[in-house]
Parts: structure tokens; sequence; C-alpha cells
């Protein structure tokens, strides 16, 4: 599980930590922490946080070495000025726990992030301007190949999001999956996602609905997926190309 762990969605990352970079980011017409924020280290491990309009937040982090692991993030973050705060659980995809976790830091609107844990971790990070894009299905259409995550179990799936949205997931081992992608209503690059599972073998259990979101870089045609079961213990997150 590490060395997949380690490696979901790392087209994405990438790709998005590079789209902050290019250019001055537009000042923001309010000043808020709402956008796609992304790192990457020198040793190939990447971290994306997205701060949704209304405050909810969704994290990712992986990192490569000797000892890989992964961690993820869901919370809900309020910001004033160019301070945030927040609170919700950190997931440890390595050893498959999930703990409380408060957050603070600062933010320049639109162009760079700090944010320091509970846990000891700070993450720093860059505005991806692709957040400013409309999400479309039209270009999220395709089949993506790439890894799944639990917090106790890893696979390599495939992931078909048709043109109108409707996703799925083929048998493998047992297990399939099935769902849709709807664009965020804010009109912003982030898509609401369901998926729901089916069959005795799966590990968040058959039937379990989960929901959450997903982003689609252009750039790299990668689709990073994170949704979460009701009560928010357990998730699916899926990294991986056309």
């Amino acid at each position: 599980m590490k060395k997949l762990a380690a490696t979901i969605g790392m087209s994405f990352f990438l790709a998005a930590c590079g789209g902050g970079g290019g250019s001055t980011p537009a000042p923001a017409p309010a000043t808020t922490a709402e956008g796609i924020w992304a790192s990457k280290t020198s040793t190939g491990g990447a971290t994306v946080v997205v701060v949704l309009e209304n405050g909810e937040t969704w994290g990712i982090a992986t990192q490569t070495g000797t000892n890989p692991s992964a961690g993820a993030l869901y919370g809900n973050t309020t910001s004033s000025g160019t301070t945030l705060s927040g609170t919700g659980s950190q997931f440890n995809l390595v050893s498959g726990t999930v703990t409380s976790a408060s957050y603070a830091g600062t933010f320049v609107a639109k162009s760079s992030i700090t944010v320091n844990l509970s846990d000891g971790s700070t993450f720093n990070g860059t505005y991806n301007p692709e957040y400013d894009q409309p999400a479309s299905l039209a270009a999220l259409a395709g089949t993506f190949s790439g890894g799944g995550l639990t917090r106790n179990s890893s696979a390599l799936v495939s992931v078909t999001v048709d043109p109108s949205g409707a996703i799925t997931v083929p048998i493998s081992q047992g297990c399939s999956a099935s769902g849709t992608a709807t664009p965020r209503p804010s009109g912003k690059n982030v898509f609401n996602v369901t998926v729901t599972f089916n069959g005795t073998s799966c590990a968040l259990g058959d039937g379990t609905s989960t929901s959450g979101i997903a982003l689609y870089e252009s750039t790299s045609r990668s689709l990073l997926l994170w949704a979460l079961n009701g009560a928010t213990s357990d998730g699916f997150i899926f990294g991986g190309g056309k």
C-alpha cells in the first residue's frame, strides 16, 4: 500500500503546482482563502488543498523516498483579512487512522498560503489559477487509469466519466462502483461527486455511498477524486490520467 499511496495522482499534483508559477495572479475580488493550493517537495512529494467558496476544505499529501507516506484532510475553513483557521479530520493513509485536527495560517488571496496543522506539520502552497476556469463535463469525459485508496486498502483501478457526468468503476476483485460528477454551482473548476460501491469485497462495504469533490487538470489530463462516507470516517481517493 505504501508504494501506491506515495504515487497516487502525482501527475495532477505536479501539474497543479506548476500552474501558479508562470504569471502574477490577478487580485481577488474578496479576501478569502478560497481556491486550489498546491506545493511539491524536492523529493517528489506533493500536497493539494482545496478551499471551496463555503469554507469546506479537502486536502491530500504524498511523499516519496525511503519512507513513503500519504495523508488527507477534510475540514471547514474560516478566513478573514489575511488569516485563516479551521477544524476537521486528518487521515493517515498508511496506518489507516483518522484523528481530529485543527489548523491556522495566513494567505495572500490567489497567490500564496501557509497552514500550520495541530500535528506539527506545515503546508506552504501557491494558487492554481485553473480553479477559476468553469468546470466542464465535456473536458472531463474519458477513462482515467491510476490508483485508488481507502483508509485500509489500495488498488490500481480505472474510472470512466461519460459526457453526462456518469461515473463507472469496473468490477475488480469482486467490487465495482458507480456515481455522478456535477459542476459546482460556484462556476469554479470543481465537481461535486457521489460514488456508490457494490460488492461484498468492497473495502468500504457493499452499498456504501460516498460524496465529495473531483478536480480535473487540463494540461496533464489528470483527475483527482476525494469522497467520504456519511460518517466522514473513511472514503475513496483516486488519482489518475487519461
